[in-house]
């Protein structure tokens, strides 16, 4: 493998997944609005593309769950840098509802890409150079997709159609995978590292299920707020026009936030980071639920682009040090459970804002599953404290 800094692979890392997710994915939720103005797109058919999108990242997930070869990763990553550009290309190609899907779906396998891949071949790579394995900087990527999304999203709808509005966010996801295509490592002749913590056999066979469980429900916490944020906030007379605010906000407090929960996690302890985590994306929601002021509307983005960041970020982190040998199979195996709540919420929440003309009952039930998540975290904290196995990252 090439020599690089630490500075340089964590750049490569961000760029990764600010481009297949941060973009990629994000921008879609900005265009909703768009495509619904000048394409008659519902509520509905947007949470079924939503659930298009993560099908597709939950297919991603399961898939290198299965891979071993580092070699391989790496070359899949490279692919779904490329995927990135050419799906977000092709959205504005077409009218074809059946087709959107279909582009939705790859767009899911690139961000699992992005994600998996890239931080599962960072967290090999900073294991290997004797750094803290913490995923807290790669995660900012999130956010900083989420802002670039924000800010194009208002500087390009009075003065481009839908279609071209694609096309620009294409050409933001190019200028960002190029360096990331230059730079990254060559991970041809790179073996598995060797176990550094017990094996993950001592764990007993109950906790990765219930882990799921609690990334389950965390998934439907994320998605929802990912996916109708800016459409709740413009469905609101008062706020008709602040969608992008308020996902800019969103943004802005997610991209710093995952750094500062690897500070949280690092005092507290992860179990007790991940609880708090937790209680702050519902407490989101919640708010979201009670007032339609712009003020509470605000409040509810910046508090949830700070608590889902942490969440993603402190649990792939966690598992990645508890399996240290091959540590993106088991963030497959957490991100499948993700990617399923990412794919039936939408869907579920889409058709019940449809029916019910608002998406109050989508938010009670999802503060419901939040909670739920709650018990289940508990749970499995309860099975790791059992097995005598550390959570807590390695110190270089």
């Amino acid at each position: 493998m090439s020599e690089i800094s630490r500075a340089r692979m964590l750049l490569i890392s961000v760029l990764g997944i600010t481009a297949t997710v941060g973009i990629a994915r994000f921008a879609y939720t900005p265009m909703i609005p768009e495509m619904a103005s000048e394409t008659g797109l519902t509520e509905s058919v947007a949470g079924y593309l939503a659930a298009a999108n993560y099908a597709g990242y939950l297919s991603g997930a399961l898939l290198i769950s299965f891979i071993h070869s580092l070699a391989l990763k790496a070359r899949l990553f490279q692919v779904g840098l490329i995927t990135a550009v050419l799906t977000s290309i092709a959205m504005g190609l077409t009218t074809s509802e059946p087709l959107w899907y279909l582009l939705r779906y790859l767009s899911g396998l690139s961000s699992a890409a992005g994600m998996l891949l890239g931080g599962g071949l960072l967290m090999h790579w900073l294991i290997k150079h004797n750094h803290k394995a913490e995923l807290g900087i790669f995660f900012s990527g999130l956010g900083i997709g989420i802002v670039i999304t924000a800010i194009l999203a208002q500087l390009i709808k009075d003065s481009f159609s839908w279609d071209q509005q694609w096309m620009i966010y294409a050409g933001a996801t190019l200028l960002l995978i190029i360096p990331v295509w230059r730079w990254l490592p060559d991970f041809s002749l790179e073996q598995s590292l060797p176990r550094r913590c017990k094996s993950h056999a001592a764990l007993p066979l109950s906790f990765m299920p219930v882990l799921q469980l609690a990334y389950f429900c965390a998934g439907a916490g994320y998605v929802i707020s990912a996916t109708f944020l800016i459409t709740i906030a413009e469905s609101i007379d008062t706020l008709q026009g602040s969608g992008w605010i308020i996902w800019l906000v969103a943004g802005l407090s997610c991209a710093p936030a995952s750094g500062l929960w690897d500070k949280i996690s690092a005092k507290t302890g992860p179990w007790q980071a991940l609880f708090i985590a937790y209680l702050l994306n519902t407490l989101s929601i919640l708010i979201l639920l009670l007032s339609q002021h712009l003020f509470a509307v605000i409040l509810s983005a910046l508090i949830y682009g700070a608590s889902f960041i942490g969440i993603v970020s402190m649990m792939l982190a966690m598992v990645g040090r508890l399996f240290p040998d091959n540590p993106s199979k088991p963030m497959s195996r957490l991100t499948f459970s993700y990617g399923i709540a990412q794919m039936i919420a939408p869907a579920i929440v889409g058709f019940m804002a449809e029916y019910y003309g608002n998406f109050n009952n989508g938010l009670i039930l999802t503060i419901l599953v939040m909670l739920a998540g709650c018990i289940a975290l508990a749970f499995a904290q309860r099975i790791e404290q059992r097995s005598g196995l550390s959570t807590k990252p390695l110190s270089p």
